[in-house]
């Protein structure tokens, strides 16, 4: 697995829905860091200071046949390297966690700790390989270019539950200190 593809993957997927600057992405794009999508869950961890509790936003797309959820939460425990948990989940499928620590002074991501990982039952987390990267990524692609409004998500829980399991996850690998309250 290459880790640079996978961060420049990661950071695409985070620019496209405005969460991190980006010039290839259109002026037209709106941020999930929203006001209109922000949740009252949060996510909350433990530093040497203390507890640090962080916003959770949540957006869905639907249509007659379809509807995808996603769900944001700022994973920021030091100001200076934002770090954002993406969850995005279509109906009936596998959930998808996307995990970027960004360092804005040096318009650049830390490779080593991106992260694209899948969960079939939003407890057991697997890295995903080149491939499922690659279509993530295309996945991604499509709906962005749907043109279709987003609306504040409805009946999250299970994906709210996913989204703490893959921070638990992440944190795991990386030996960051999740708190794990939900709510």
């Amino acid at each position: 697995m290459n880790p640079n593809l996978r961060a420049e993957i990661v950071k695409h997927i985070f620019a496209n829905f405005g969460v991190i600057p980006s010039k290839y992405v259109s002026d037209k794009t709106r941020s999930l860091i929203n006001k209109e999508y922000l949740l009252s869950e949060k996510v909350t961890f433990k530093d040497e200071g203390g507890v640090i509790e962080n916003r959770v936003w949540g957006c869905q797309l639907s249509s007659d046949i379809q509807e995808v959820k996603i769900l944001l939460a700022d994973c920021t425990q030091e100001e200076q390297s934002p770090e954002y948990c993406l969850l995005v989940q279509l109906k009936n499928t596998p959930a998808y966690g996307v995990y970027l620590i960004f360092n804005e002074s040096f318009g650049n991501q830390i490779n080593s700790a991106c992260m694209i990982a899948y969960s079939l039952d939003s407890t057991s987390w697997f890295e995903c390989g080149t491939f499922l990267q690659a279509t993530f990524l295309g996945g991604m692609e499509q709906i962005r270019e749907t043109g279709f409004a987003w609306n504040k998500v409805t009946n999250y829980q299970e994906q709210y539950k996913s989204l703490v399991g893959f921070i638990k996850y992440h944190s795991s690998i990386y030996e960051a200190e999740y708190e794990g309250q939900e709510g």
